[in-house]
């Protein structure tokens, strides 16, 4: 179930403030280094490293591991490895909650890590596709009772099995830059929350959709 959608199209975005286009979350607010500029189909969200949006925290945006949540989103990064994690989205349990769900660049290489938070502490999965610099990457991560699974265009590309019972991050989102570390350097674009695991054609039909 689809609960909030950020496209970053001209119509959604007030000055500094991009509403839901799906219409019942929070409106997102960039800061002073993010802007929007033309994307891949309408709108897409520019960061430069210290760039981000903050997506308030909000009941329907409580990613419970019982019912299951997905995240998926286009990315195109435009820098080479900087020798820091950079952070493209980042969702603690709670505000100044050290543990939380994230998603980061490798230091040294295009590769992607995403963490989250069991009840016995953090478990993750590092990518093996590796995004090309100045492409668009459709990115999905998926979660369920059984474990977590990170897909890259459309296709599965790694996951584990969660022993444990996830800590349900309830806090803000942040896209781009956390509050203590930097994010990446590039666009994007359509991100989408969802109170339901995706199946496999579900997120192949996303990354799958056609350019306007």
């Amino acid at each position: 179930m689809l609960v909030a959608h950020w496209t970053f199209d001209v119509e959604t975005v007030d000055g500094r403030r991009v509403a839901d286009a799906a219409g019942g979350g929070p409106v997102a607010e960039l800061n002073e280094s993010a802007q929007i500029v033309p994307g891949r189909d309408g709108g897409a969200l520019s960061l430069d490293g210290r760039g981000r949006a903050l997506i308030p925290a909000m009941p329907q945006l409580v990613l419970s591991q019982v019912f299951g949540f997905s995240v998926a989103f286009f990315v195109q990064v435009v820098e080479e490895p900087t020798g820091e994690w950079r952070s493209l989205l980042y969702k603690p349990v709670a505000e100044h909650d050290a543990r939380a769900l994230g998603m980061w660049l490798y230091p040294d290489e295009m590769r992607m890590r995403v963490q989250l938070f069991t009840v016995k502490g953090p478990e993750y999965v590092d990518g093996h596709t590796r995004p090309v610099v100045g492409e668009w990457t459709h990115v999905a991560f998926v979660v369920d009772q059984e474990g977590m699974f990170l897909y890259i265009n459309g296709r599965l590309d790694t996951g584990m099995s969660l022993e444990h019972a996830v800590v349900t991050p309830a806090g803000p989102i942040y896209l781009g830059s956390e509050p203590t570390k930097p994010g990446f350097g590039g666009l994007m674009d359509d991100f989408r929350v969802y109170a339901s695991p995706l199946t496999a054609e579900a997120v192949a039909a996303l990354a799958g959709q056609e350019r306007g």
